[in-house]
């Protein structure tokens, strides 16, 4: 930790669950390393990633998929403080890639409503926009000339956030402005832009396969199948 109690990327990297739990807005300034980001969402359980080793084992989705990874950014923003945490460094993000004014905020995911909120206020705090700057509401019109801002938990396929838009349009025939970044925690990376050259500007960024049980590579590995939900503890190797 620095004299003025700021620690550093590396040292949160080496921080416990309880330590993590506990961190603050105030305890970071900067940009945040992705060791350091992955180390926050596994210790907060919203990241599993497989360790390539064959012996390990594996995720069994929903949809009865297997998979080497699996992310739920919700149990990450559930803690208000790494809420607003996350939310300061994608407001970061912002400032180097967009430099107008954002009278609104926001996102297609009702578990990625705290972070589209500390988005807001945080753009505010910092007079990167009007001091109204709001989560928008469907109910709620929107002016041609009044910027939108897409923020999300995580972002797996172009698709969704096109339907978003698409959706917000629908609402306000008159014309929507949108921000040319949308903000994300995770990011997939099958894609970087969206529509009229919108950056996808992420914090984190992991490549997860899936496959149909017959064709999973790890299976055929001897690796064991479990369960999300059920067997969490065992696939993690937590108590």
């Amino acid at each position: 930790m620095s004299s003025n109690g700021i620690f550093s990327s590396a040292e949160i990297a080496e921080m416990g669950q309880e330590e993590i739990l506990r961190l603050t807005p105030e305890d970071f300034r900067g940009d945040m390393d992705q060791r350091t980001l992955q180390r926050i969402l596994e210790k907060c359980g919203a990241l599993w990633l497989h360790s390539s080793d064959p012996a390990a084992p594996h995720a069994e989705l929903p949809s009865r998929e297997c998979s080497n990874g699996f992310v739920d950014v919700s149990c990450v923003l559930q803690y208000p403080n790494l809420c607003e945490l996350l939310a300061r460094l994608l407001v970061r993000k912002l400032r180097a890639n967009y430099f107008r004014g954002v009278r609104w905020v926001a996102t297609s995911d009702e578990a990625a409503a705290p972070l589209a909120s500390a988005v807001a206020d945080c753009i505010s705090l910092t007079k990167e926009g009007p001091k109204s700057t709001r989560v928008w509401e469907s109910s709620i019109p929107i002016q041609p000339d009044e910027p939108v801002l897409q923020v999300e938990g995580e972002v797996i396929t172009l698709d969704a956030l096109e339907r978003t838009r698409r959706s917000i349009r629908e609402e306000n025939p008159d014309g929507v402005t949108f921000a040319s970044a949308v903000l994300t925690v995770v990011h997939h990376p099958t894609f970087h832009w969206l529509e009229g050259g919108s950056l996808v500007a992420f914090l984190f960024r992991v490549d997860i396969e899936t496959w149909e049980q017959e064709e999973c590579p790890l299976c055929k590995a001897g690796s064991e199948r479990l369960r999300l939900g059920q067997d969490w503890a065992k696939l993690t190797r937590r108590a």
